[in-house]
């Protein structure tokens, strides 16, 4: 597929421990009847995947869901393919710089849906548009959990106590 590139931007990871921005173009087909969102590059170190996303995949994640009720970033993991556990905080901070969802006021790690998805889809397919030729993706199984805090990590230990978290593995000799 041919993609038109809608509009390049970066924005600032939400994880409390998170440095540097992440990069991302909101793209659109020849004819202009779809949006698909692709991260194209983070500053700091982390794993994610740089598949493009269509933008109906990230609708899906939060159908029936109220406006008032405080989601989490893992909603949007079901958006992906890739299995990088920064890809669903990545595109919550995507959509918050959009101002798609919104933080939730004392929850630092909840976002809130925020009106107008459909407003925001208009107005950037009346963009015009730059051709854009996607990376080629290489598949990848890795996860990654740098985005993850301390209570993160131990529910993953607890969810699945045989596996020990990317960045707590230690090297067997």
């Amino acid at each position: 597929m041919k993609y038109l590139s809608l509009k390049t931007a970066k924005t600032s990871k939400i994880g409390q421990r998170s440095q540097g921005d992440i990069h991302y173009r909101i793209l659109t087909d020849q004819s202009h009847q779809q949006i698909f969102i692709v991260i194209t590059s983070n500053e700091d170190i982390g794993y994610f995947s740089k598949e493009i996303v269509p933008f109906e995949k990230i609708e899906k994640c939060i159908e029936g869901i109220s406006p008032n009720i405080p989601i989490l970033s893992k909603l949007f993991k079901g958006a992906f393919i890739g299995q990088s556990n920064n890809n669903a905080a990545f595109m919550a901070a995507i959509l918050r710089n959009e101002k798609l969802i919104a933080p939730v006021v004392d929850a630092v790690k909840k976002h809130s849906i925020q009106p107008g998805w459909d407003i925001w889809e208009t107005g950037m397919l009346s963009n015009k548009g730059k051709p854009f030729e996607p990376e080629p993706i290489t598949p990848t199984t890795e996860n990654d959990n740098s985005e993850l805090d301390d209570a993160d990590l131990v529910l993953l230990q607890i969810r699945a106590p045989d596996e020990v978290p990317t960045k707590q593995r230690s090297k067997k000799s």
